[in-house]
């Protein structure tokens, strides 16, 4: 499927998985191009018109070939979602961890493993998570004399925030483009 850049400038697009949006944007012309000639997402932005690379939230590869449409909007699904869980978080560039913790949340999210501490989470709901969000909000505050303590308590309110925002499926990206843009 190519969209008809001749009778529209820019096509709407949203690159989902099999729990929903992963994250959203516009392709002109150029950007859907770049993106099927490198396999990495492009993006228009119609507010300046440029085309800028973007970052997918999460490990996986673009399935290009059978993207869709959707009234105006394109969807395409990204691929590959277990190589969060074949590469070990600590084997990661640190840029990578944020992603690859989102995807394995996902994916826990997806297959409910028994014996999660993930899992248990999200069978409990949103009222536990946010519990727990409170609790690692205050573990932070109180460890304000020790930064060993700091980084312990900030890592574990971190990951209680991205089960969060899995549970509202708002893509981490969003996240970032919300600090991009302030």
């Amino acid at each position: 499927m190519r969209p008809d850049f001749n009778n529209k400038q820019y096509y709407p697009f949203e690159i989902t998985d099999k729990n929903g949006v992963v994250c959203s944007g516009y392709f002109n012309e150029k950007a859907w191009n770049k993106t099927i000639e490198n396999n990495v997402l492009w993006e228009y932005i119609p507010e300046n018109g440029r085309v800028v690379e973007k970052t997918l939230p999460m490990p996986g590869s673009l399935d290009m070939a059978n993207a869709a449409a959707d009234g105006d909007r394109i969807i395409i699904t990204l691929q590959d979602l277990q190589s969060a869980q074949t590469t070990p978080l600590s084997d990661l560039s640190n840029d990578k961890v944020l992603a690859a913790l989102e995807a394995l949340i996902r994916q826990r999210k997806a297959d409910m493993p028994p014996n999660s501490y993930t899992t248990h989470l999200f069978e409990k709901g949103e009222e536990k998570i946010l519990k727990k969000m409170g609790e690692e909000c205050i573990e932070v505050i109180l460890a304000k004399d020790n930064n060993k303590d700091i980084i312990y308590e900030s890592a574990d309110l971190i990951y209680h925030l991205m089960v969060y925002l899995v549970y509202k499926n708002i893509p981490f990206n969003d996240i970032l483009e919300e600090l991009k843009s302030r």
